[in-house]
């Protein structure tokens, strides 16, 4: 089918929080000014905790023996670690309404329609954003924009350890109330395979072919750039 736009796609396998938060902002910045197109960044992370804005001081007690990142996205705490299929859009929103509002809720239809493809039916509510099953969160939402250029994004548990999530109050919530896709279904998903299904959602949803890109190619393109720029 064919698309309006036209953009990328890359798989980055697993990537330490701090790099993939370093690699964001470089991205924001070569998307601001066009020399990158739309990307959908999926990763892995090791253990590590992120707070968001929307955190309470009370949920933070307890994360001495974890890496934690202070970060600019809405939401509180999140938990990342293996098992979990990380996406880090970096898509312009100027050409697509600036409505931050209609952009979480595309994000979060992707990820239902992806498990749908599974036969795993999840669902959206209103006053939470991320994925739910019937009564538990299977998927976290958390965005920002520069000059409405998005970047953060969703966690989606596929194969994650849950009890690591013990040590927070995810996004202010009982920890007892996330789940995971092979809690769900009972046989694990691959991360890269769910990240192929999702990329085929988003590009009906932001009517934008992403196509693959490698990460040397997108380095190289990056280098460029910032050659281009020392001049």
């Amino acid at each position: 089918m064919k698309h309006r736009f036209f953009g990328w796609k890359l798989f980055l396998g697993r990537r330490p929080y701090k790099a993939a938060l370093d690699w964001q902002k470089r991205m924001i910045r070569y998307r601001i000014d066009g020399s990158i197109r739309d990307t959908l960044f999926f990763t892995e992370h090791p253990d590590v905790v992120t707070i968001g804005r929307d955190c309470r001081e009370e949920d933070k007690s307890g994360l001495e023996n974890m890496e934690t990142h202070n970060i600019n996205r809405g939401g509180g705490l999140t938990y990342h670690g293996p098992g979990q299929l990380v996406i880090y859009p970096i898509i312009d929103l100027s050409r697509r309404g600036k409505d931050l509002h209609i952009y979480i809720e595309n994000l979060e239809e992707g990820i239902i329609r992806a498990f749908d493809t599974y036969g795993l039916k999840c669902r959206r509510i209103r006053s939470q954003a991320g994925v739910w099953t019937d009564s538990r969160k299977i998927a976290s939402i958390g965005v920002a924009v520069t000059r409405w250029v998005t970047y953060h994004g969703a966690a989606v548990n596929l194969t994650t350890d849950m009890k690591k999530f013990n040590i927070i109050r995810p996004c202010g919530l009982n920890p007892e109330i996330m789940t995971s896709a092979s809690e769900e279904l009972g046989w694990k998903i691959a991360l890269e395979e769910f990240a192929d299904r999702l990329t085929e959602a988003y590009s009906e949803i932001f009517d934008t072919s992403f196509e693959p890109v490698d990460f040397e190619e997108l380095s190289e393109i990056v280098q460029m750039e910032e050659s281009t720029q020392s001049l």
